[in-house]
């Protein structure tokens, strides 16, 4: 049997209205409705709002607020120069243990992320201070977000 006109017809009924006899009618109905998919995932930057300054005296500060059912991967998290070499932050946090699906027992972050590391880590032009933020994340059973990558400039007043 063909199977494009058994989901066209499928697709019909569903749209008007018919889920219920779409399911009758192919053996889908064992109780339990087509499950319905929630597509609302944030973009990164909302799901990880980040934020980064100096604090007095010589430290900078590195901040993810992070949105109820997103979580940062620990193991993700790195600070890079303009020339893409490693920056020494220090050790972050513990965060908390999940098992994933992909990486196994990893950890994570909920809620919030602080962590600070000396400003005497970073390379000075002018007063300024300039690196790059990588991070990856994921919606809780939902979606994981492709590693993200954010250029960061900090200023200190002359």
């Amino acid at each position: 049997m063909n199977k494009l006109p058994t989901c066209l017809l499928t697709f019909c009924l569903m749209q008007a209205g018919g889920q219920a006899l779409a399911q009758d009618s192919f053996g889908l109905n064992s109780g339990n409705r087509l499950p319905l998919v929630n597509s609302s995932v944030l973009p990164a930057d909302e799901s990880f709002a980040f934020t980064a300054l100096i604090e007095a005296p010589g430290t900078v500060v590195l901040l993810w607020d992070i949105r109820e059912g997103y979580y940062l991967y620990r193991k993700s998290i790195s600070v890079m120069d303009a020339d893409d070499r490693v920056i020494d932050i220090g050790e972050l946090p513990a965060g908390e243990m999940l098992e994933d699906e992909f990486f196994g027992e990893v950890a994570v972050y909920f809620e919030r992320l602080l962590h600070r590391f000396p400003l005497t880590a970073l390379e000075a032009q002018d007063h300024t201070y300039a690196f790059v933020i990588h991070y990856q994340g994921c919606a809780e059973d939902l979606y994981c977000y492709p590693m993200q990558r954010q250029n960061v400039v900090l200023t200190l007043p002359e």
